[in-house]
């Protein structure tokens, strides 16, 4: 150490020097080699089962590897379709962006053989409809245009018997008015024909639609989808124009949630960071009061950090969604090397020592503390890298290294910094002798009060331990208000639209039934989809119905003509008028009637005083908001008329192969009865899916075995740590009693956090776990620097409060709590929630050990003068 002291004192400049020159070159060389990998399927190991049966259902049905989902919504189906059929068809325009572009229930498959997969009361009903329609559609065909479906609605206003009517009149009424009103207010309108011929016609697959897209991913970024996700914005915005604007299109799926997670929690500790960075400060200030010791103290930090991002660089090349966290347990562990050295300086300074002396001395006397800090906190880290958590596993490797590191720096960075920058500190008058001694000293005089109430916390806190949860939903962590989480969850809540379904395979069909049958006896089963639901029941039965159909709707559904735009007047709609009164006159009181008698005398009242051209453009404009969609929905009913038998011959290649793999593999698809935005639900759902069959995988046992998977690393890591750190303690300190007073912080402190995520309702979860080793290492650091002192002040006297022992242990704690519990601010859960509980464990960290260990000790330190 002597060596290293006299040349750190005699050259401090080239040693200034030399590390930023390496500092520059690593930053670099980091820049140019250091990736980043977001895929969240590569922390943890492959070979543990349920990553085996993922890979097994990827492989044999890869259709929904890296899939982003669409919910698009409209106020008509054909306004839905139209929004539908464009995105898709600039998305598939877009290979440069996107892999592939689905509508899981469109194509020309469905577009024919749709009317078989109704129920046969479901189809005769709508027969039934479409034939009472006929003679209205047959009228249409021979004549389209405006005046003919003014005049169809006239005649049907006078009819004298409702029964009489080919279709339920008010519907059609209610379409002409608001389109009337459009039309007064230059709005796009178009009547939906295919609700007014089925009124039954909403929902999903109807109003509702979903589009599957996979994108293009670049996981060397930190937003692998960032490309694809600012193209497909910028189609939806081209597309949601004209009448298809109050049309909604919606993002989600596991590519979008990731995406917008990433950009939130960016956005998120960036303002936090500048919070953090303004409360550090003035912590730092308010303990060394000198601005010079700060600015040594970020510049060793900041350049240990470039050293740290240089071993990852070479010792592992990538960083991941965990090990990316290194950054963290740096801060924390560094900041509070730091703390201690420069407030040990700065305490033999106030003593009266040359800045030089004070310098040597510091390095000597703070070495075998903070060494063995290094390495009992080097080896709570190092304990992850044989669990199967590999992105947990590499962040040990990283940052066990990275605290030898900000060892390194501290005791060579830093104290060349202190040369340079030496700092002068005049004594202050304060409380001296006895009451200063009470003062700081009260912990160990209040010995007995403390433990009574240790004792009493301590067992309440294991009360509480029963309480605790762990949230293994990563969808919890995500910022609830963000458009992908919030799809997600309301596609949730439906039990058709579910994206927490869950996937079996089986090896032949009669595996298929054998499993679907258990499967559906299930409680938290709804049904369970297989290759066989997409080969309708009654088939025969149905066909007859539509050849029935057919014949009854005649084969003009084939050359339906568009509007012609010939011969417009506001004739036909004057006679409208009129005959609208007469019937006011019959029904008074009817509201479809009023509202359109006061619509056609606005509309009527208006047209004329118009020029005849403006005029004829008016009507031509109503002429295709009433009738302009009519032809594609006759064609498209035209098109399900020619639906012929289905069998697993004739399905399209591609629908068949989301079923059965090429090796011949089947899938089953099981969906959930409850609402799964429920924890307790979505774990039910899982356990008992897997007592039918244990192999079973998707998503929500991605999410329910990875957090087992953490939970288990986390229990090994700490056991070998704990056990570790034990021999180290006992074969360095040579003492059972001081091992046990080294370990009480962190004891109790975990005790003790564990019981405040159960009174703040706090779970555990894939974001908050990271915390615990930083709250490991502060925990032991804390015990060694304030046993350390308890020693000295057993045998010299002093004030244990206030050593620099003392005060390096408080605002070490307390820089590295305001460094990160603006993070509990911020709008990602998972984030805020990591704020939170490093927050609430430091403290308690903090409070065990400048409180609680002292009072444990037993020490009674010697009166001062």
């Amino acid at each position: 150490m002597w060596f290293l002291e006299a040349r750190l004192i005699r050259f401090p400049w080239l040693i200034l020097l030399l590390f930023l020159f390496a500092a520059g070159l690593t930053l670099r060389y980091t820049m140019e080699h250091l990736k980043v990998n977001t895929n969240t399927a590569d922390m943890i190991s492959l070979e543990v089962p349920f990553q085996k049966n993922r890979l097994a259902l990827e492989k044999a049905f890869p259709q929904d590897i890296g899939t982003g989902l669409l919910l698009i919504e409209g106020l008509t189906p054909e306004s839905t379709s139209a929004a539908v059929d464009e995105i898709t068809q600039r998305l598939t325009s877009d290979p440069a962006h996107f892999k592939e572009v689905v509508i899981p229930d469109g194509g020309p498959f469905f577009a024919r053989e749709g009317l078989l997969y109704l129920s046969v009361e479901d189809l005769e009903d709508l027969s039934s409809q479409l034939a009472n329609a006929q003679p209205f559609i047959g009228r249409l065909a021979k004549e389209m245009h405006l005046d003919s479906l003014i005049s169809l609605i006239k005649e049907a206003l006078e009819t004298s018997s409702e029964e009489d009517l080919p279709l339920d009149l008010n519907p059609l009424l209610n379409a002409l008015n608001e389109t009337l009103k459009a039309n007064l207010n230059a709005r796009p309108y178009d009547v939906s024909w295919r609700q007014l011929m089925t009124p039954k016609a909403t929902g999903l697959g109807v109003t509702k639609r979903l589009v599957l897209f996979k994108p293009i991913l670049h996981y060397e970024e930190v937003m692998p989808a960032e490309a694809a996700i600012k193209a497909l914005d910028a189609v939806i915005a081209e597309t949601l124009t004209g009448t298809l604007k109050d049309v909604t299109v919606r993002k989600t799926g596991e590519v979008v949630l990731e995406h917008e997670e990433m950009d939130t929690i960016s956005n998120g500790v960036s303002k936090a960071s500048i919070a953090s960075l303004i409360l550090v400060c003035l912590t730092l200030w308010l303990a060394y009061r000198s601005f010079k010791l700060v600015l040594a103290t970020f510049i060793s930090l900041t350049l240990g950090l470039v050293f740290s991002l240089g071993f990852a660089t070479v010792a592992i090349g990538q960083l991941n969604l965990i090990s990316i966290g290194f950054a963290v347990l740096f801060i924390g562990m560094g900041d509070a090397y730091s703390s201690h050295f420069c407030l040990r300086y700065r305490e033999l300074i106030l003593e009266g020592l040359s800045p030089s002396k004070a310098l040597r001395l510091t390095m000597s006397s703070t070495a075998p503390a903070l060494v063995l800090s290094a390495f009992t906190a080097a080896i709570g880290l190092f304990a992850f890298i044989p669990t199967r958590y590999s992105g947990v596993a590499e962040l040990g490797v990283i940052a066990g290294a990275s605290m030898f590191i900000a060892l390194f720096t501290t005791f060579t960075v830093l104290p060349a910094l202190m040369k340079i920058l030496p700092i002068k500190l005049s004594q202050k008058k304060g409380i001296k002798g006895q009451d200063r001694s009470r003062l700081s000293n009260w912990p160990i005089t209040h010995a007995q009060t403390v433990r009574r109430m240790t004792f009493v916390l301590g067992i309440l806190a294991l009360g509480l331990m029963f309480g605790v949860e762990v949230d293994f939903n990563p969808i919890n962590l995500r910022d609830p208000h963000t458009e992908s989480v919030k799809t997600f969850k309301t596609l949730l809540a439906s039990k058709d639209t579910s994206p927490m379904s869950l996937a079996a395979l089986a090896p032949n069909e009669i595996e298929v039934d054998r499993l679907k049958a258990r499967f559906e006896a299930l409680p938290t089963v709804d049904q369970v989809r297989t290759l066989k639901d997409l080969i309708p029941e009654d088939q025969t039965e149905k066909i007859d119905l539509i050849q029935n159909l057919s014949l009854i709707m005649g084969p003009g559904l084939q050359d339906f003509p568009p509007p012609s735009g010939q011969n417009l007047s506001l004739k036909g709609l004057e006679d409208l008028h009129l005959a609208v009164q007469h019937r006011l006159t019959k029904t008074p009181e009817d509201p479809i009637l009023m509202a359109l008698d006061t619509t056609l005398q606005a509309f009527l009242s208006e047209a004329i005083g118009l020029s005849e051209e403006t005029q004829t453009l008016r009507l031509q404009a109503l002429e295709k908001s009433l009738l302009g969609g009519l032809p594609k929905v006759i064609h498209d009913l035209g098109e399900s008329l020619k639906a012929d038998p289905i069998t697993e011959e004739t399905l399209p290649p591609e629908l068949l192969a989301r079923w059965r793999s090429p090796e011949g593999l089947y899938r089953l698809q099981i969906m959930p009865k409850e609402d799964l935005n429920h924890l307790q639900y979505l774990r039910a759902f899982i356990v008992e899916a897997q007592t039918v069959d244990p192999n079973v995988t998707d998503l929500p046992v991605t999410y329910l075995e990875s957090m087992n998977e953490v939970i288990t690393a986390f229990k090994e890591a700490f056991t070998i740590a704990f056990l570790a750190t034990t021999v180290i303690l006992l074969l360095v300190l040579r003492s059972l009693r001081d091992t046990l007073l080294v370990l009480l912080p962190l004891l109790l402190a975990s005790l003790f956090t564990a019981a405040a995520t159960v009174l703040f309702g706090v779970p555990f979860n894939f974001a908050n776990i990271i915390a615990l080793p930083l709250l490991f290492g502060l925990g032991v650091d804390s015990g060694i620097h304030m046993t350390h002192r308890l020693h000295a002040i057993q045998h010299e006297g002093g004030n244990l409060l206030d050593t620099s022992e003392a005060k390096g242990v408080f605002y070490g704690a307390l820089t590295t709590i305001f460094s990160f519990s603006s993070l509990a601010l911020t709008s990602h859960q998972g984030t805020a929630s990591m704020g939170l509980l490093l927050s609430i464990g430091l403290l308690l960290t903090l409070i065990c050990a400048l409180v609680v260990l002292p009072a444990f000790s037993g020490i009674k330190p010697r009166r001062m003068p």
